[in-house]
């Protein structure tokens, strides 16, 4: 029998080194086999796993698949566009309902030789009155509201007055109010203390 001959330090290292290239080229290959099912380049994926082995494909299991995320990024844009698309067609569709609606009316009044069409009067909004001169505001206690009624400003009134005009229906939520310290007028629900003191 033959006895092996001890290994000497220079051979050691040897097959160290041949076993650390052997597991490099094992774990590149594997992640360059894998790296393209997950949208990413072979090559360099091959050398990420040649120089850190395992730690390689746990980072490569770990990293977001680009393959799903094309895929699913190409769903959402084809969902978009054929949402855009149904739009487009459903407001071709309304205009053209509108259209002939509009068409019809147009005909019946000129059959009736009248006008149902809005007037321009009501179309635009009312311009509020004046707000009241600073003297008179000076004047006046700090609880004193003023409110419009077309084009026409009424008051000062007292916060529990004005909250009753509200709830007894005498002024709605739209009804132009001020007070002294408001920039300007302001429809009654947008007052926080107002609102907060009615029931609508």
């Amino acid at each position: 029998m033959f006895a092996p001959a001890p290994l000497d330090e220079m051979d050691e290292l040897v097959i160290q080194l041949v076993v650390q290239l052997a597991l490099g080229l094992v774990f590149g290959i594997v992640c360059a086999v894998l790296a393209p099912k997950r949208g990413r380049s072979a090559v360099g994926w091959f050398f990420f796993g040649f120089f850190f082995n395992c730690l390689a494909i746990i980072v490569l299991m770990l990293i977001p698949d680009l393959k799903v995320e094309a895929e699913r990024n190409r769903r959402r844009n084809e969902e978009a566009r054929r949402l855009r698309e149904q739009l487009k067609k459903e407001r071709q569709v309304a205009d053209q309902r509108h259209d002939a609606v509009q068409g019809r009316l147009t005909a019946h009044d000129r059959a009736l030789a009248v006008d149902t069409g809005p007037a321009a009067s009501q179309l635009a909004s009312p311009t509020p009155p004046p707000l009241p001169a600073a003297r008179t505001v000076a004047a006046q206690e700090p609880e004193s509201w003023h409110f419009a009624r077309g084009t026409e400003r009424l008051g000062p009134v007292t916060t529990t007055r004005l909250v009753q005009l509200f709830e007894d229906g005498s002024i709605d939520g739209s009804t132009l109010v001020w007070r002294a310290g408001m920039a300007n007028w302001q429809p009654y629900l947008d007052v926080d203390e107002l609102r907060g003191g009615s029931r609508g």
